[in-house]
């Protein structure tokens, strides 16, 4: 796995969209959000692609515990996709803002907005394939999670 990087400052720019998710225009919503996050590589943090790595690493040379600089760079990343997300979304929609991740935040919208459709299932059933256990986590947690 590729160690993930933090972005730059030009990476982080704010970018302003001109329109709001609001609970009439979800399908526009995600048509325009969607490709954006694709081109600033972003989109992985919303498809559970680039995941969160743990917190801790092992050094190869003794039993000591290191901290991850990658762990620290995707906290900051997706808290920063989240708040992308979260500024173009209505006072209307907000009622549906559940979770602490951009993922979180992806998919609660899209429970409330989405329709059932063969697409929605097929995204579910591919983020549930690709879910792992972390390392540090319980059994219930992992099921919770799921």
């Amino acid at each position: 796995m590729a160690m993930i990087q933090s972005f730059t400052n030009v990476e982080k720019t704010t970018h302003k969209f001109a329109f709001k998710l609001s609970p009439t225009n979800y399908g526009f919503w995600k048509q325009m959000i969607q490709p954006f996050l694709v081109t600033n590589r972003l989109f992985g943090y919303i498809d559970g692609t680039i995941q969160c790595p743990p917190p801790k690493t092992i050094a190869t040379t003794d039993t000591t515990s290191t901290d991850n600089p990658s762990y620290l760079y995707w906290i900051t990343n997706d808290a920063h996709v989240w708040m992308l997300l979260a500024s173009t979304i209505s006072e209307a929609s907000y009622q549906h803002v559940q979770g602490t991740t951009s993922l979180d935040l992806w998919l609660s919208l899209e429970r409330a907005y989405a329709p059932n459709t063969s697409s929605l299932k097929y995204t579910l059933k591919t983020q549930i394939l690709k879910m792992e256990m972390k390392g540090d986590e319980t059994s219930s947690a992992y099921l919770t999670r799921a």
